[in-house]
């Protein structure tokens, strides 16, 4: 029995890693078909920048939804972030040391987020749907609602806006923190304890996972990833926005989902989140060139979502 459950398991992961690469295969295809600018080097440069921001929240990401959970604060906290760092900044910190208040931030908002949800016992969608709105009124109240710009000059942003051949350095540091994330995520005991937490609680409570202690934990590691991102992209913007990172919920759960995870929780991959967020940024941009409106690029964002979860369910029937 336990057998066929791991090779329906192994087929599904299989599956839907074949998947997501047919499908950033053919969207490439289309979009150098139907536009001049895609394949050019500028492009795939910016491309490449574009992605490092996502790929740090949706890393962090895949930590919560592998317990079954969704944080859709994750925008919220990486705003906050980067106003409170461009806030110390503008008050004369040294733009490094303001990068530690910047990821303590993302840590405190995260934890804030797991304590509410162990102590109240209500889902983190649930307590999330709450705090986005405490972290996004914090914001423009200590923002005053303007925007921070007119940053000291300093080598932390001469680094965020250099580059190695075309390639972003930030790009680069985007990448060596993905590869240790998934290292962490495949090897580490609190990460298996967060599948176990996903695929069945009970089960999971029964087996001696401490599951409270674990629920404060994933969502603080989800708040750590939105501060570090918060870092890159300052280094390279210069400025914060008090409304910025609206939206980056959508983008990282879909990119989970369309990586291959449940949706339900239990599994999940960072390298197939990875997958995920080449074929949202891909998708983004190729409507992008193609002058359709943003609004077109948040509606295939949705339909993607969708679509992954059908190809989950699909996938999941094949196995029998």
């Amino acid at each position: 029995m336990i057998d066929a459950v791991s090779e329906k398991s192994s087929f599904q992961i299989k599956w839907s890693n074949y998947s997501i690469l047919i499908g950033i295969m053919l969207v490439v295809l289309i979009f150098s078909a139907v536009t001049d600018t895609f394949l050019t080097v500028r492009n795939i440069s910016r491309l490449l920048r574009q992605m490092v921001v996502f790929m740090i929240i949706a890393s962090g990401m895949t930590f919560v939804v592998s317990t079954g959970e969704m944080d859709i604060s994750v925008g919220a906290i990486y705003n906050l972030s980067m106003n409170i760092m461009g806030f110390l900044i503008l008050s004369g910190l040294n733009p490094w040391f303001a990068s530690i208040a910047g990821v303590c931030t993302g840590l405190l908002c995260g934890f804030l987020n797991g304590v509410l949800t162990m102590t109240l016992g209500i889902r983190a969608i649930i307590i999330t749907l709450g705090t986005v709105n405490i972290f996004k009124g914090i914001t423009l109240v200590f923002t005053n609602a303007h925007g921070i710009g007119n940053l000291m000059q300093s080598n932390f942003f001469e680094f965020g806006k250099s580059s190695i051949g075309p390639v972003a350095s930030i790009f680069y540091v985007a990448l060596l923190i993905v590869t240790i994330t998934a290292w962490y995520f495949n090897n580490s005991k609190i990460c298996r304890d967060f599948r176990a937490m996903g695929s069945n609680i009970k089960a999971a409570v029964y087996s001696g996972v401490p599951v409270k202690k674990r629920i404060v934990q994933n969502l603080t590691i989800m708040g750590f990833f939105c501060g570090l991102s918060s870092v890159l992209a300052l280094s390279y913007i210069g400025s914060a926005a008090p409304e910025a990172g609206s939206g980056y919920e959508m983008l990282a759960i879909t990119a989970v989902v369309a990586g291959g995870a449940n949706v339900n929780g239990g599994d999940g991959s960072v390298w197939g989140t990875m997958g995920g967020i080449v074929l949202i940024t891909v998708i983004r941009n190729g409507l992008m060139l193609m002058g359709l409106s943003p609004a077109w690029q948040e509606a295939a964002t949705g339909f993607l979502l969708i679509g992954a979860i059908a190809v989950q369910k699909l996938s999941k029937r094949s196995a029998g």
